[in-house]
């Protein structure tokens, strides 16, 4: 008999996911990048082994973070490698993307990028 796994705790918080849209004055200048969020996920903080530093290091990319989540069907279509996610307030870029055998889990790669701030502008305009 098989034990399998009915409940998982991914319960060390949300990380939003989304992708960054080039903002352009009237001229068409490039004034800035906005966050756009396409959803979160509950996420749960695995370690990080020996040769995901190495896989990651091949890449010419520092590994910060990894994380685990339920794999949610909208994102097969999505460019994984496209997305940025924002985790307490912090910027990181997807590095890579893997998932487990039975399809049920993503295990994202993240590189810090910096503190997360939405421009204030926008933000003012919204209120």
């Amino acid at each position: 008999m098989v034990n399998k796994r009915i409940r998982d705790s991914l319960n060390d918080g949300f990380a939003y996911y989304g992708t960054k849209e080039t903002r352009r004055s009237e001229r068409g200048k490039r004034i800035g990048e906005k966050f756009v969020e396409m959803g979160r996920l509950a996420y749960q903080e695995m370690s990080s082994r020996e040769q995901d530093f190495d896989l990651v290091q091949a890449m010419s990319r520092a590994l910060d973070l990894k994380i685990r989540t339920l794999r949610p069907p909208h994102l097969d279509r999505a460019t994984l490698s496209k997305l940025k996610m924002v985790i307490d307030g912090i910027e990181y870029d997807v590095i890579r993307v893997d998932s487990d055998r039975e399809k049920r889990y993503l295990y994202f790669y993240l590189q810090e990028v910096g503190a997360f701030e939405q421009d204030k502008a926008e933000n003012a305009g919204a209120d």
